[in-house]
């Protein structure tokens, strides 16, 4: 069996760009399942082997992709909000927060679709999706924590995972099922649900 390459030289960084890149316009278009290799490397400009020098499989391909996306998902979540104060947060940074999140799903909202119903039949994309909301949920308890002093809540671990669950379900399904309520709405309801949650009647509220 070949070895994998692992690109070092621009060109082959662009190349391997490039088979991405246009994986996530056809998935996009056509669904993961309905598009093969053969039409990411046509897509791509690019040869055959090129497609598997660099992925073992279309398999291989899509869950680094889904690394990647979750990776800047997880990025433009926290990204606004890396000057705020942590041990002074107040209800506007929490607002900031829920904010980014909702953001985030619009990077590649089909991508991200797809994907995530893909992780109830399939455990290697599950397991990717596993150690992103891990991920999310370690950082949102690392807030509440660092916090403490001035949180309502008596168990950060347990709140971190409630706070998680509320903000990605409502983005969630505002995203990709509708809602007849304007997101904004949404987002301010969450930022007032979360803030007297944790910190409603505290002494530095």
């Amino acid at each position: 069996m070949t070895a994998l390459r692992t690109p070092k030289q621009q060109r082959s960084i662009q190349t391997r760009k490039r088979i991405m890149d246009a994986a996530f316009h056809l998935y996009a278009k056509k669904g993961i399942h309905g598009t093969n290799s053969k039409e990411i490397v046509e897509k791509a400009g690019v040869a055959i082997g090129s497609f598997y020098s660099y992925f073992k499989n279309k398999k291989t391909l899509l869950l680094e992709m889904l690394e990647d996306y979750l990776d800047r998902h997880y990025l433009a979540i926290w990204k606004p909000v890396e000057d705020i104060t942590i041990n002074e947060m107040g209800r506007d940074d929490i607002k900031v927060l829920i904010e980014s999140v909702f953001a985030a799903y619009d990077i590649s909202p089909e991508f991200h679709r797809q994907t995530h119903a893909l992780r109830y039949s399939d455990p290697d994309i599950n397991r990717v999706y596993e150690r992103e909301r891990n991920r999310e949920v370690t950082q949102i308890r690392s807030l509440l924590e660092s916090n403490k002093s001035r949180m309502r809540v008596t168990d950060p671990e347990a709140a971190a995972v409630v706070i998680h669950n509320a903000v990605e379900n409502v983005a969630h399904t505002a995203t990709f099922i509708g809602s007849q309520i304007e997101k904004q709405r949404l987002i301010d309801q969450l930022s007032d649900m979360i803030f007297i949650f944790l910190l409603h009647g505290s002494r530095s509220a």
